[in-house]
């Protein structure tokens, strides 16, 4: 066996030689969230065929609207076919696309002034998008900052192919002096940040910011964003907006600030909003990532790189047709989504709270921020994470802090509530399964079986 191994081992070192140090280096790890979701890509929930497979509170989509989107895509003028759509044509997006684009963020983000056609570009996703930006204002080595904790995949998104690093801004649960709120942001934050890791060396280029937050689900007000942009003005730093969540504000009263809608932005030029079709269309399979900048060279270099990244002709008109539709947007789409997201938001905030569980108060998102703390004895990284495996066990999947989002510590879920109903229903039985087994056993005691969730097929 011993020589069966080293062999092994040099048949995979031999494999190794095959690939470039490029290659080596973007293969070496895969990260928390690739491999989780890995594992339940191959062991999915289905009442019928599947009913011991994994429930996803993970992944950050909204399958609530499918019925609404299938009736919208039956329509005739989204079977049209037109030969531009079979051919070679703007790389970047056509003009038709663009000018759509155009029109429907200048209304949906309430912008200072109409949004021009020329600084708008579109690729295959939000992600593509963040490193044609990243690669676009920074060199290998060189590093943006986010406020921690933050969407896990960004990383990828700016570090794989772009090799730029994430400097993290930690937001912490207990507030400090000026906070009104548990992980709250603050420019002090952010030049704290800025001014240790400069000390250290580091070459700060910018900031990404995500507004509406994921996974928080804040939203940023007018008075921060221009701090920021004023802070990283008098640093010449580009700032990354990311507003893929803009038009998933399910809570009526609240009050969303682009910053597109800001009058005198201190720096334009090194002022990017990035968007997409993903979360607000509920259509993360139809690819689609935005990018409104008015720098012509950062402009210049997305039209060199995106030849890499365009997105189908028919893919194109789809989308087109979608946000031209204004009246069913107003009347259909939007009005419908936000009543089922409120409704499900509420189903799991509920359940939750008898668990327990506090829920941070969020208006936005397509989840929900969770204190398991209670249920984490230690309060450790290293138990944090074998909840989240007695939570994978039992057959429901929710992404921890830590390893999720670079949470500078532990016992937070992020838990995306935008499933289907049955599946919400399912995966909160299980999560009270798992709960209840904590309160008796404890963390180290495996369950013997799924718990009493998974019961009758569920």
């Amino acid at each position: 066996q011993g020589q069966s191994w080293r062999l092994k081992r040099a048949e995979m070192a031999a494999r190794r030689d095959f690939i470039s140090e490029r290659a080596k280096r973007l293969t070496s790890g895969e990260g928390f969230l690739s491999k989780a979701g890995s594992r339940v890509l191959k062991n999915r929930y289905d009442s019928s065929s599947n009913p011991q497979g994994i429930v996803d509170f993970g992944v950050s989509e909204n399958k609530l609207m499918f019925d609404v989107c299938e009736k919208k895509m039956a329509e005739a003028q989204m079977q049209k076919l037109a030969p531009h759509m079979l051919y070679y044509d703007e790389m970047a997006g056509n003009s038709r696309f663009r000018e759509a684009l155009a029109e429907f963020l200048t209304h949906r983000l309430n912008a200072v002034k109409p949004l021009d056609p020329k600084y708008v570009r579109v690729c295959n996703g939000t992600g593509p998008m963040m490193e044609l930006v990243a690669t676009s204002i920074g060199d290998p080595g060189d590093c943006l900052m986010m406020p921690m904790p933050c969407y896990g995949g960004v990383f990828w998104d700016v570090g794989g192919r772009a090799e730029i690093e994430v400097v993290p801004v930690h937001l912490s649960s207990k507030m400090s002096e000026g906070d009104t709120e548990p992980f709250q942001l603050s420019v002090k934050k952010i030049e704290d940040a800025y001014n240790k890791a400069t000390a250290n060396g580091k070459k700060i280029v910018g900031i990404l910011l995500i507004n509406p937050h994921n996974p928080l689900g804040d939203i940023y007000s007018a008075e921060l964003i221009m701090d920021i942009l004023n802070f990283c003005h008098s640093h010449s730093l580009h700032v990354i907006m990311d507003e893929i969540y803009m038009l998933s504000i399910f809570k009526p009263e609240a009050k969303f600030t682009s910053v597109l809608s800001l009058p005198n932005i201190p720096d334009p030029q090194r002022t990017h909003l990035v968007w997409g079709f993903a979360k607000d269309f509920c259509m993360s399979g139809m690819r689609c990532g935005v990018l409104y900048s008015e720098n012509a060279e950062v402009n210049r270099a997305v039209d060199a790189l995106v030849y890499f990244n365009m997105i189908p002709g028919p893919i194109q008109h789809v989308l087109t047709e979608i946000i031209l539709d204004k009246e069913w947007l107003d009347n259909v789409f939007i009005p419908t989504k936000y009543s089922r997201m409120r409704e499900a938001h509420s189903y799991m905030c509920d359940k939750l709270t008898a668990l327990d569980i506090p829920v941070r108060k969020s208006p936005s998102g397509l989840y929900v921020w969770a204190d398991f703390r209670k249920y984490i004895k230690p309060l450790t990284p290293e138990n944090e994470l074998a909840l989240f495996e007695k939570f994978m066990d039992a057959g429901v999947y929710l992404t921890p802090g830590i390893e999720a989002f670079n949470c500078g510590e532990p016992g937070f879920f992020r838990l995306v509530f935008t499933v289907y109903r049955e599946h919400l229903e399912v995966g909160m039985e299980r999560i009270a399964a798992v709960l209840k087994d904590c309160a008796k056993h404890g963390l180290a005691k495996p369950q013997a079986d799924k718990g009493e969730a998974t019961a009758n097929g569920k």
